[in-house]
């Protein structure tokens, strides 16, 4: 497993599945350096994992992650079957409230109002690190992964995780995820 980070943070789990993982900076009232942006785009593996991180940055507003009711499905249609949208509770738990058809297939199962540990059983370090990277300090994350489903074999996964906040001063929490089969 090849874990590189973009920060000066010290997470991650041993996760085998695990093929790449990157934690982008943070969006906490200030706006990041180009330079730090350029660097996390860089490391996105498929053309449409960028539209969406450059359509998300689009959103972001003095440094803040856009707000839930700033995602207009009529902008992210170009890549909605690829688009989850988890909601994460104080408790540290999250609901996924939104998974494309094209996350559905690769899991093989609907996902729509499961809690995430119920959907992903073995990812819950991965879990709690997404709570402290994308919840507490809003940072952008990308990680490759294997993933596989019953009956079906391993496929190598590029999952992009965005922070989005709702309401005026963020009370709920969310992270928008792209997740897309990927060839590297």
């Amino acid at each position: 497993m090849q874990i590189v980070r973009l920060d000066y943070l010290h997470d991650g789990d041993n996760d085998p599945a695990i093929k790449e993982y990157y934690l982008g900076p943070s969006f906490r009232g200030s706006m990041p350096a180009k330079e730090r942006l350029d660097v996390f785009r860089g490391v996105l593996r498929c053309d449409e994992a960028l539209a969406v991180f450059n359509w998300w940055l689009g959103l972001v507003k003095n440094g803040e992650p856009p707000q839930k009711s700033h995602l207009l499905f009529r902008e992210m249609a170009k890549f909605s079957e690829n688009l989850g949208l988890a909601m994460c509770k104080p408790d540290g738990s999250a609901q996924i409230r939104l998974a494309g058809s094209g996350i559905e297939e690769l899991v093989g199962r609907s996902l729509k109002g499961m809690d995430m540990i119920d959907a992903a059983p073995f990812s819950t370090g991965l879990c709690a690190l997404s709570w402290k990277s994308q919840i507490k300090e809003r940072r952008l994350r990308y990680y490759r992964r294997d993933l596989r489903n019953f009956g079906r074999a391993y496929r190598n996964v590029g999952i992009l995780e965005l922070p989005v906040a709702d309401g005026p001063q963020g009370r709920a929490k969310y992270v928008l995820s792209h997740i897309r089969a990927v060839n590297t």
